[in-house]
């Protein structure tokens, strides 16, 4: 079966492609799943991490060119909530209206995000600070070879989140979806509900069990969620979409 939707989904920090290689299977067959695989990590790894978001948002837009005119939705975890916000932006600026659903997860509205400067923290610092979010990162200090490569990644893209500063509410032309976990030590229901000013075609929302990687721990009843949102159904195939870092598309 051809596609006739395309989901783009848009990791967190320090996160790869892989975090969604399951969704193609529980999402439905006429949806084509695309992952976008940030610079600087696995098979991108020989590639400097963005050092802005600026760096990452017109390079995805370039590659997501090729979608356009087919039901588009993206799909943003914490960090990649802001890319994915920050891409439809750009699309909508060349564009037009061409994304149909933007649904971010885990993050703080825009102009609610403080400057932050974790990418400072010692080593073990900034490896309590990960754990205190996401339980299953200290099953790395098993590894200390996969460590040392994954750190600075996560630190690279603190320091790009950190700098990230949005104070006017600019929405997007698409329907949006916040989704996010009701034991976020971060992100709150009410933190979620503050997306609503950033869309003027219709807002939704949905909180799951969990903390902030509650789509992990029942990816089902998330994606059956999602699903029921997306402008049209994924081909249960599982594409990256390597952004470059200048893009040469």
């Amino acid at each position: 079966m051809y596609p006739t939707s395309h989901l783009v989904c848009l990791p967190h920090a320090g996160g790869t492609a892989q975090a969604y290689r399951s969704w193609p299977g529980r999402l439905p067959a006429d949806v084509a799943v695309h992952s976008v695989q940030y610079p600087g990590r696995q098979d991108r790894l020989r590639e400097p991490a963005a050092e802005a978001l600026t760096d990452l948002v017109g390079p995805i837009a370039d590659e997501l060119t090729a979608l356009l005119g087919s039901p588009l939705t993206l799909f943003g975890h914490s960090m990649g909530a802001i890319v994915a916000y920050e891409v439809t932006l750009e699309l909508q600026r060349r564009h037009g209206a061409v994304v149909d659903l933007l649904a971010v997860s885990g993050s703080r509205a825009p102009d609610q995000r403080e400057p932050g400067d974790k990418h400072k923290l010692t080593d073990a610092a900034l490896i309590a600070e990960i754990s205190r979010v996401n339980s299953t990162f200290g099953d790395l200090l098993a590894a200390p070879e996969l460590l040392e490569l994954v750190l600075p990644t996560i630190r690279a893209d603190y320091q790009l989140i950190g700098g990230y500063d949005r104070t006017a509410v600019v929405p997007v032309r698409a329907p949006m979806l916040a989704m996010g976990g009701d034991a976020d030590p971060d992100v709150s229901r009410a933190d979620l509900l503050q997306w609503s000013r950033f869309s003027s075609a219709g807002f939704d929302s949905a909180v799951f069990p969990g903390g902030h990687f509650y789509l992990v721990a029942d990816e089902a009843s998330v994606l059956r969620r999602l699903a029921c949102s997306l402008p049209s159904g994924a081909t249960r195939r599982h594409q990256r979409v390597a952004v470059q870092q200048p893009s040469n598309s």
